[in-house]
């Protein structure tokens, strides 16, 4: 206990050095000791400890990100603009916090600078900078991946400059040559489907890759007709190919579990001592039988992704699919007062689900499945991609 006395001084101290940005001016963290000593003197401006950091640290945030943009400058890196952009906006942030410290400007004898109208004409700078790259990136706009960094680099400049000359025409344009074009063919035809299950497998797959989002702003699904119809050559080719399904298995069975009642009943009598007839009172039992049918089919598919520049595979993989029915009734032998009210459940229905209808849920769950994987191949478009071994197809 007596530790724990001795030990609170020395806690109050420390936080109250934290409360005033003391250790965050040792450790060199100016930014954060100027926040911390600025917020300390709002509250208690007299504060001559809280003085002397925020001092201190203003002097040296000013010089460091001064220092900074004159070395950005003069080294003259590929997008300097944007670092110095990045100096001067952090100036301007801690000046304008300043705003709200009364005392930090009676300390600084004079109102804080303002940056808004320099950090204009560097955004100007970095722009121009940005925008050069784009139209050097977008000469080889044939090639995806230089029209994708053009396209990066239009949307940097309109971030810098939301009305910069026109950026918008070249952002169309760019994002056009950069996107990335899928074509999904139709499912390759199996003579083990006939033409329902064709029909419906392929309009299940139509909906999950035309209807739904694209994974990318930069991906594109196409079926044969749009990408024939565009102007610019396609990248990949989606080829689905179903492989095989089962017949329609049925199966039957039950199970027994013996239940009693809750409350005993009179199942007798006996005598006691030769003269004395009682009642003899005990639980009533019976079997519950839980009886099933279950009918299931399994079906497969394959799908590959072909890139058309290097006539390669570059995506392989299946889907394994099953879709199953059941249902179960309940039947009972013995004494039904052991059921304890429980209702049974009904009998079987007359109209258990068909081959069709299992082909059906399969074919759902093939597409969404199907769809889901290749969406997240795409979610990350790449500028190249590797070309798989060769396989027997």
């Amino acid at each position: 206990m007596k530790q724990i006395h001795l030990l609170l001084p020395l806690l109050i101290f420390i936080l109250y050095g934290c409360a005033r940005g003391e250790k965050a001016l040792q450790k060199g963290k100016y930014d954060q000791a100027l926040r911390v000593s600025a917020n300390r003197l709002k509250r208690h401006s007299s504060d001559t400890k809280a003085q002397k950091v925020f001092m201190a640290a203003h002097k040296e945030t000013e010089r460091i990100y001064q220092s900074n943009i004159q070395r950005y400058i003069a080294e003259n890196q590929p997008f300097k603009w944007e670092s110095v952009l990045y100096q001067y906006q952090q100036l301007q942030k801690n000046q304008e916090a300043l705003t709200k410290c009364k005392a930090c400007l009676e300390l600084l004898n004079s109102p804080p600078n303002s940056y808004a109208e320099i950090i204009e004409k560097v955004k100007t700078l970095a722009a121009d900078e940005r925008y050069q790259a784009g139209l050097e990136a977008f000469k080889h706009k044939d090639n995806r991946a230089f029209a994708e960094e053009a396209f990066d680099h239009f949307l940097k400049v309109k971030q810098l400059s939301k009305s910069y000359k026109d950026v918008d025409d070249n952002l169309i344009s760019a994002k056009e040559y950069a996107v990335l074009r899928i074509v999904i063919e139709p499912l390759t035809e199996d003579e083990r489907l006939s033409d329902a299950e064709y029909e419906y497998l392929q309009k299940q797959m139509d909906e999950e890759f035309f209807e739904n989002r694209s994974p990318h702003e930069l991906v594109r699904f196409q079926n044969p007709a749009a990408a024939q119809e565009d102007s610019l050559p396609s990248h990949h080719v989606l080829r689905i190919y179903f492989t095989g399904q089962s017949s329609l298995r049925e199966s039957t069975g039950s199970t027994d579990v013996t239940v009693e009642s809750s409350t005993k009943y009179k199942v007798g009598t006996k005598k006691i001592n030769d003269t004395t007839l009682v009642d003899v009172m005990e639980p009533v039992k019976g079997t519950l039988t839980t009886n099933y049918r279950k009918r299931e089919k399994n079906a497969e598919l394959e799908y590959e992704i072909i890139d058309l520049d290097n006539d390669c595979v570059i995506h392989r993989d299946g889907f394994r699919g099953s879709a199953e029915w059941k249902e179960e009734w309940e039947t009972f032998s013995g004494d039904e007062r052991a059921l304890n009210g429980k209702v049974l459940t009904s009998s079987p229905t007359l109209f258990p689900a068909s081959d069709w209808d299992l082909f059906k849920d399969i074919s759902r769950s093939a597409a969404r499945q199907i769809y889901y994987r290749i969406h997240y191949f795409y979610k990350k478009p790449l500028p190249v991609y590797t070309c798989l071994p060769k396989n027997s197809r």
